[in-house]
């Protein structure tokens, strides 16, 4: 620690200083309320910055700091309540933790669009005024939220009712008569919005739309594609916009048609929208080139294929269908690198040392050619000598080439510390009709990291040089994790003897460190339970003009790059880096819009990202029906509460345990430990135990599985021959809570998993 270091005010002093500011402090403006030297501002900066990477401190804009939990300066929110003054009163859409914060919305009667009214929500600029209170400027108006839902049509003995398929929903509710326009039938899966019944009236609904028949194929995703709002039909505009575009001349690009760049993806892959190319130099180091699809040649700011691109994010892969950010004309056409063609590209040769290292990169507008389109599997088998020739008729020096300089990138990937998560994915395979057969789970290969590790050196290159210039960029952030999580994560390893670090900066080595610990660890269930909840403890990625690092990849300096055809955030990327070689004089954003964009963005990729799981959840559902009824044995996955989830069959389907379907007993449940133990008979359910389980019900366009404890092969009941209506003698006492524990078990009283069971009339 410097001599100026010392001089400084301690971490609590600047902690209580900065979050009790009306307007979040810019570092001077610290300095000046303690009286500090011009020479210690910068020991002053770096204080600042660790109390940020502990998240103890927050940064808004790259300049000014306040309390960790304070919204960014551009975020999206719903209007609750107008006050008597005229202000809109608001609330963040995404959930808040804490005390929810005060934003207050002057009307604006002089821009047209921008005046707003309880129920609305808005994309709004934020201005910190006091300890969690905001001024907030509508930039414009979201999609208005109507109260809708969706649900499978049953009949009952007075007309139709509507059974919502959400999984925490408790009643089913009548469904009006069909109007000019609209038709349904039983199992019929539709779009309703609610009508209030005056008084304490019974709910009814109305259909705004049909989605088709339950059990027709592709009836999940069209479900997926209603419930999360995802535009699946381009305008003509854009459409012809597409289909209007010409293959690209040499003119001023560089020439990289001769050099044998190849694509590698999966087997189902359409767009290819990446190649790569690796030669030794001398030293023992690589000249790498990653070539990338130039989208930007085809998609114009502003144009129609730009607004439509921007109002989709990115594209959305589905089990059995992609829904892409751009028309198919370009999208596995003219952007999609393809063998044989020559192809618009935007490229970066990269140089790395002998150590693996990166020495120097730039980047050209070039003009290409695709030598092969190879597989993982293919180059898979090449490398692991299954088969003794290449693909595709390809030199064989091509891919050992590109396996070498993989190797030296993963040596210092290892030596970085970068987060080592290894999360199997999930797909779905479907039968010649399209109909699931299983679901697979397959862990990364090498074949897909050496693309992994091509593509991150290349992302980091593009950061690196429009940070460098000062010019814009849209970082891929990813903050460390939430110190809250990092406690529940130590409080879970302690018990099995592991350390995790305290009082220090969180890097993701000392998560691989305890990764490394817990995979010596004779119990499988406890070395489960260490990797899942290293996962949960992680925060969310998103897309920011600000440079906040990327925490799981231990990187300074991050940007999306490569993957244009289907993320925006690289589309905005390659504009930057082209205005900046001088390639074209392309109209960038000011950085208000750009803020706004990165957030939009940000939410149409967790949008995807939900619409794909809750698909995945749904077909993993449907390949156990046949289970319905049978004792089977699962492995707890999750501890919470009110139960356990828990895996079932090979698919990955997840089931609830509620602690109402366990046998009579008073339930002491504590999450950080991940157990469930009963006080009187001793039973015990802990993270990664199989156990055996009666599956009572099983619901797939819920994605929703209803569990039963059993005991030595026998179902439990309650002594008539019912299993799950318990009462208040069941109920855990309430004593003084634990930490990591619930304050109090099941409610007594009816099980609600029963009301969602065969009604009288209704048709299962």
């Amino acid at each position: 620690m410097s001599d100026f270091d010392d001089d400084l005010p301690g971490d609590e002093l600047l902690i209580g200083y900065i979050t009790s500011q009306p307007t979040a402090p810019k570092v001077k403006e610290v300095a000046k309320a303690f009286k500090l030297r011009p020479d210690q501002r910068a020991p002053l900066r770096k204080r600042l910055k660790k109390l940020a990477e502990k998240g103890e401190l927050k940064s808004l804009d790259g300049r000014r700091l306040t309390g960790p939990q304070h919204l960014p300066s551009v975020a999206p929110l719903e209007i609750v309540a107008i006050n008597d003054d005229g202000d809109a009163v608001a609330i963040p859409i995404e959930e808040q933790e804490g005390e929810p914060p005060l934003i207050l919305i002057a009307p604006d009667t002089k821009r047209k669009g921008k005046t707003v009214a309880k129920g609305d929500r808005v994309l709004a600029q934020l201005t910190l005024i006091g300890p969690n209170q905001y001024d907030g400027k509508v930039i414009r108006k979201m999609d208005k939220h109507r109260e809708r839902l969706f649900g499978q049509v049953f009949k009952h003995r007075n007309g139709f009712g509507l059974e919502p398929l959400e999984r925490a929903a408790r009643s089913s509710l009548d469904l009006m008569p069909a109007h000019e326009g609209f038709s349904f039938d039983e199992g019929d899966i539709i779009e309703a919005e609610v009508v209030k019944a005056p008084g304490y009236g019974r709910k009814t609904a109305r259909i705004l739309r049909n989605l088709g028949a339950a059990d027709e194929v592709g009836a999940f995703s069209a479900l997926a594609i209603a419930e999360f709002d995802l535009p699946h039909v381009f305008p003509d505009e854009a459409i012809k916009a597409a289909e209007a575009a010409k293959p690209p001349q040499l003119d001023t690009r560089e020439d990289l048609r001769q050099i044998p760049l190849v694509t590698i993806d999966g087997a189902d892959a359409r767009d290819f929208d990446d190649a790569v190319f690796a030669e030794p130099i001398e030293g023992g180091g690589y000249r790498m080139i990653v070539a990338i699809a130039d989208v930007s040649h085809y998609v114009a700011p502003l144009s129609a294929l730009d607004k439509e691109a921007i109002k989709r994010g990115n594209s959305v892969y589905l089990p059995d269908q992609v829904i892409p950010m751009l028309p198919e004309a370009l999208s596995n056409g003219l952007c999609s690198l393809v063998p044989g063609e020559d192809r618009a590209c935007l490229a970066v040769e990269m140089k790395i040392g002998a150590d693996g290292e990166k020495t120097e990169h730039r980047f050209m507008r070039g003009l290409m050619r695709s030598h092969a389109r190879l597989t993982y599997d293919a180059v898979e088998q090449y490398r692991l000598g299954f088969d003794t020739e290449p693909p595709c008729g390809l030199e064989p020096h091509i891919i050992e080439h590109l396996l070498g300089a993989y190797e030296l990138r993963a040596k210092v990937r290892r030596h970085r510390g970068a987060l080592d998560l290894d999360l199997p994915e999930k797909r779905v395979q479907f039968d010649d009709d399209g109909n699931p057969e299983a679901i697979t789970k397959k862990s990364q290969s090498v074949s897909q990291k050496l693309i992994e590790e091509f593509m991150i050196l290349a992302n980091v290159a593009a950061a690196e040089t429009l940070e460098g210039a000062n010019a814009l960029c849209v970082f891929r952030a990813h903050e460390p994790p939430n110190p809250d999580k990092a406690d529940a994560l130590r409080d879970v390893v302690k018990e099995m003897g592991l350390n995790f670090p305290k009082g220090q900066v969180i890097r993701p080595k000392h998560f691989n460190q305890l990764l490394h610990d817990a995979a010596k660890l004779d119990d499988p269930a406890a070395k489960q339970l260490v990797n899942e909840t290293v996962l949960r403890s992680q925060s969310q990625a998103d897309y920011r003009i600000t440079n906040p690092g990327h925490f799981g990849l231990a990187l300074r300096r991050y940007a999306h790059f490569t993957s244009p055809i289907r993320r925006y955030s690289d589309l905005m990327v390659h504009r930057s880096i082209i205005n900046l070689i001088g390639a074209e004089e392309i109209k960038m954003p000011d950085l208000e819009v750009a803020a706004e964009t990165c957030t939009q963005i940000s939410e149409t990729e967790r949008r995807a990202a939900s619409a794909e799981r809750r698909t995945i959840d749904r077909y993993a559902t449907k390949l156990v029906e046949r289970e319905a009824g049978s004792i089977v044995e699962g492995k707890v996955n999750t501890i919470t509460n009110f139960g356990a989830f828990i895996e079932i069959g090979d698919t990955g389907a997840e089931g609830l345990l509620p602690l109402g379907k366990m046998p009579h007993d008073f339930f002491d449940v504590d999450v950080a430990a991940a157990t469930i133990k009963g006080r009187k008979t001793g039973i015990t359910i802990k993270t990664g135990d199989v156990i055996e389980v009666m599956v009572v019900e099983i619901q797939p366009l819920k994605a929703s599985i209803t569990l039963s404890y059993v005991s030595n092969g026998a179902y439990v009941s309650d002594g008539d021959g019912t299993n799950g209506g318990f009462d208040s003698s069941r109920r855990s006492r309430k004593s003084s809570p634990k930490k990591g524990m619930a304050k109090r078990g099941p409610r007594g009283g009816r099980d609600r998993s029963k009301a969602s069971g065969k009604k009288k009339g209704k048709k299962r």
